[in-house]
């Protein structure tokens, strides 16, 4: 198995209603409400467990009993972990802190994303830096981490000052039920993949992509905006089809995740998981507003 935290890869594996907007850096930001708040906090607590007692003993502390690694295929992520050894901070330094996320308005799922840094200084002591992208579930027991991944980074990776909420300005805030909104965003995971695997990157992901969507793939700064989104992707992401592999919504029907496995066959073959987060509009519509490919191979 693997498991990431941003640039650190290891071999073993709200209720808050939109009012002003504010733009940092041109993209569109929500007001933090006291929820995400607290689910920031949870991230910083597990960033700091790492820090005292190494990233296993923290990794198995926060991760959620039900936990997914995407190796590309989901397996229990902390089997993965559990065969690690346990290394001090001193020996295999990871720091990360959450930047930018969002919360369900039913408040039990949410995501958040920042800058990585790991050194291993048992080894070339070279600083590696990365982009972290973590879902998670709140639990009897508290906030848990459901699903972490993610990408290297050439540099260090930059955000907005503080910390941001990135989402969709009109928000839906219908009555659908849990169920019924899993299956509406696996049909629509399903339909983005058979148009990309029929019509291509460049003419399908403007309609599906929120104007504040991000981008990770392995080796770049993650890419934010729509545009500049689409940008890249009609450049770098042609020939690749997607197979989709589950999907969950939030209780309030608002925001969701889905992953599987995409592949490139042609000129140098590579494939590996994708996972997609997702808001919905007021128009009922689910539109990406993280889409993350990682290469296994």
């Amino acid at each position: 198995m693997r498991m990431d935290k941003g640039g650190f890869t290891v071999k073993s594996t709200l209720a808050v209603a939109l009012t002003a907007l504010v733009t940092v850096s041109g993209i569109a930001q929500a007001p933090v409400s006291d929820e995400l708040r607290t689910l920031a906090d949870a991230e910083r607590a597990f960033a700091q467990a790492a820090r005292e007692k190494g990233w296993r003993d923290a990794f198995l502390e926060f991760f959620s009993d039900d936990s997914v690694a995407l190796t590309p295929k989901p397996a229990p992520a902390k089997d993965g972990i559990r065969k690690s050894p346990s290394q001090p901070f001193s020996v295999r330094e990871l720091v990360w802190e959450p930047r930018t996320g969002d919360i369900a308005a039913s408040g039990e799922l949410g995501w958040l994303t920042g800058p990585s840094t790991s050194i291993d200084h048992s080894g070339d002591k070279k600083p590696r830096y990365g982009a972290y992208l973590s879902v998670w579930r709140r639990e009897a027991s508290g906030w848990r981490v459901l699903i972490d991944i993610g990408v290297d980074a050439p540099e260090p990776v930059t955000f907005a000052s503080g910390f941001t909420r990135t989402t969709v300005s009109d928000r839906y805030a219908g009555k659908e039920d849990k169920a019924a909104a899993t299956k509406a965003l696996a049909d629509a995971d399903r339909r983005l993949n058979e148009r990309l695997n029929s019509e291509g990157a460049a003419k399908v992901f403007p309609e599906v992509l929120a104007p504040a969507a991000r981008l990770h793939r392995q080796g770049i700064t993650p890419i934010v905006g729509r545009e500049a989104v689409v940008t890249w992707l009609s450049s770098n992401w042609a020939g690749v089809s997607n197979t989709h592999g589950a999907a969950e919504a939030a209780a309030s029907a608002d925001f969701g995740y889905t992953y599987g496995v995409w592949e490139r066959k042609a000129d140098k073959p590579k494939s590996g998981p994708y996972l997609r987060l997702w808001n919905r509009d007021g128009q009922r519509r689910w539109l990406v507003i993280v889409d993350l490919a990682h290469p296994t191979r």
